[in-house]
């Protein structure tokens, strides 16, 4: 009788199973993360430091999730960012163009209607709290999808998930997981939480329904970066997790006006991935 040539799933040398590490390992991650971008700004004296030290912070945790999903989950760290053999560059700016225009665009909208709730904050020497603030969004936003989308994506199969109802599984996890991640947000607190929360959970939500559908995280990481650029550098408010050197500060909080936008915002930047993968497929 001729021997089966039957692929083996990566895990079957492994000591504990799949799920188990899973399960633990996401906490594990998590711990480690929170430590490190706890600890690290409390050096800062100056804002421009406190970036850095959030960067040096995002680098070494990087570092960290890296090593934990490669040598403790023994996964290959580059299959989780995308399956094909090259990084496409088409769907993160497929992601990152629509959200950045119709960021700025609202949110100027905004400023239009309600001048007397934005203030002109940009200091001297913003070309290099740009770039600081570039890199930090970057490292950023890389993380939290490897962390909120690809490490989901492959939580059960060796290759990211095709059937509907596991879709709609890992999208719920995603979105659970990404609003969890930003509980130590000061933004997801007092009688603006319910509406960040939301945000945050419709937010995760879409970006997992893009990576799902592309087969990698570069759309969503994309639209995550656009996102969180346009606080860094135009927009930022009084409640923000990081202070930036911004040209406008919004003297409001979150509320149902914001969210709106906001929401608005994701669903088209990730209605346009939906259909540049559509209409490549």
């Amino acid at each position: 009788m001729k021997e089966q040539n039957i692929r083996k799933p990566m895990y079957a040398k492994e000591e504990m199973g799949r799920l188990v590490k899973w399960v633990f390992g996401l906490p594990l991650i998590f711990v480690i993360w929170l430590g490190l971008s706890l600890v690290m700004p409390t050096f800062a004296d100056s804002q421009r430091v406190r970036i850095v030290l959030n960067i040096i912070s995002y680098l070494m945790f990087i570092m960290v999730t890296i090593i934990v999903v490669s040598r403790f989950l023994k996964f290959p760290f580059k299959k989780m960012l995308y399956e094909t053999q090259a990084f496409r560059a088409k769907y993160l700016f497929a992601g990152f163009i629509p959200m950045f225009c119709v960021g700025i665009g609202t949110t100027l909208l905004w400023k239009v209607i309600q001048p007397q709730n934005f203030t002109y904050t940009l200091q001297p020497g913003w070309p290099i709290d740009f770039a600081l603030a570039f890199v930090l969004v970057t490292l950023a936003a890389f993380l939290e999808e490897v962390l909120c989308r690809a490490y989901i994506a492959y939580f059960i199969a060796d290759n990211m998930e095709t059937k509907p109802k596991k879709q709609a599984l890992y999208i719920l996890a995603s979105a659970l997981v990404f609003t969890i991640a930003h509980f130590q947000n000061p933004e997801v607190s007092g009688s603006q939480a319910i509406y960040s929360m939301v945000f945050y959970f419709i937010m995760g939500a879409a970006l997992m329904t893009v990576t799902l559908r592309t087969k990698g995280i570069e759309a969503a990481l994309g639209i995550h970066m656009a996102n969180n650029l346009i606080n860094a550098w135009f927009f930022t408010y009084k409640d923000a997790a990081l202070i930036t050197n911004a040209v406008y500060t919004h003297a409001n909080n979150i509320g149902p006006w914001m969210l709106v936008q906001s929401v608005l915002c994701v669903v088209l930047s990730m209605a346009a991935v939906l259909f540049v993968s559509k209409k490549r497929a």
